[in-house]
């Protein structure tokens, strides 16, 4: 992607202040860069693109100067988008898409993880996810990816939400709290965060990584988007080139991973990186199908109704524009995604 000049983007970008419906304002830094603050919904390694963005200078290249900001629960994502404090986020689809119902205005504009990247870690005494039926499964907070996830779980296995009781414990340093304590005999996290309790005599009953969800499903409201196409053109072409430094530098992506995720142990992060490596997205752009799931789901917590058709919510252009920059990305090939 050719990049213009300064003076142009100065020209392109000055915007005004924002408020609850506006878009907040990004500027050009001292060194031509455009400013912004892009907000992830989880603790763990799952948006370690984010990370390799910035520590490997891939969105200084494309013209940008991100900070990120770390949300601890995804219902918290819409109202910092709204107040503007942040001007891009990305978690599961499934809380815009229930503000998006309640008349927000948002759009869907990139996506770097289509499926859970979640795992179970339970007492040895749990063999299969029947065996949950009358159990306890601790979860950080309801919205969540886990929230959903053990809806999907449980109704692959033939149980409902029903069988099971769910404890909400806010954090994930509490799941793992509850499951040592033996107050919960299951948990939901993503590695390498429940993959450490396997050192304590736990063991990995199973993945949800074969199951669509759009988790990292990158969002903005329609107000800055209108505003700053430019912007967040090179952001999108900024994710697909972290995309492909995460899935062909393993040993890069693994050090990205034991600092992101705040675990040191090396063995967990390759452990982490052969997870995800099958979970991150080769494309950025985003599909119809998983967020009319995410419609769905949110409908269904609402106890409303979903829209029949979500395309008008997705906008695929800026992934478009950068599609001729993936086969460069990818210099030995595409990398397999599930």
């Amino acid at each position: 992607m050719r990049m213009r000049s300064a003076a142009v983007l100065v020209a392109a970008l000055t915007l005004s202040g924002c408020s609850a419906h506006n878009a907040a304002s990004t500027a050009t830094a001292s060194g031509g860069l455009i400013n912004l603050t892009v907000a992830d919904t989880s603790p763990g390694a799952g948006y370690s693109d984010l990370e390799a963005g910035v520590t490997q200078g891939i969105f200084k290249k494309h013209g940008l100067n991100v900070t990120l900001k770390h949300l601890p629960e995804a219902t918290q994502l819409v109202p910092s988008l709204l107040s503007g404090s942040v001007q891009i986020g990305v978690g599961p689809a499934s809380s815009t898409a229930a503000a998006i119902m309640k008349g927000q205005k948002f759009h869907f504009f990139a996506l770097s993880q289509g499926h859970y990247n979640l795992e179970m870690w339970a007492s040895p005494s749990i063999t299969s996810v029947a065996a949950l039926k009358g159990r306890k499964v601790a979860l950080t907070a309801p919205g969540s990816e886990g929230d959903f996830g053990l809806t999907a779980l449980l109704a692959q296995a033939g149980l409902t939400r029903d069988d099971v009781t769910a404890a909400f414990v806010k954090s994930v340093p509490g799941e793992i709290s509850a499951l040592e304590s033996n107050a919960v005999q299951a948990i939901l996290t993503q590695p390498p965060n429940g993959t450490q309790t396997r050192s304590r005599g736990y063991h990995r009953l199973t993945a949800l990584s074969d199951l669509p969800f759009a988790l990292g499903a990158f969002t903005a409201t329609d107000a800055f988007l209108g505003k700053n196409k430019d912007a967040v053109t090179r952001f999108v072409a900024a994710e697909a080139e972290s995309l492909s430094y995460l899935h062909n530098n393993k040993q890069g992506a693994i050090q990205i991973i034991e600092k992101y995720s705040g675990n040191s142990d090396p063995g967990l992060a390759e452990y982490s990186w052969n997870f995800f490596n099958q979970v991150w997205a080769t494309d950025p752009s985003v599909p119809t199908d998983i967020i009319q799931d995410a419609f769905t789901q949110a409908a269904a917590k609402a106890k409303t109704k979903a829209p029949a058709d979500v395309t008008s919510y997705i906008d695929n252009s800026y992934a478009a524009s950068v599609k001729d920059t993936l086969p460069r990305l990818y210099p030995s090939g595409m990398p397999s995604s599930s």
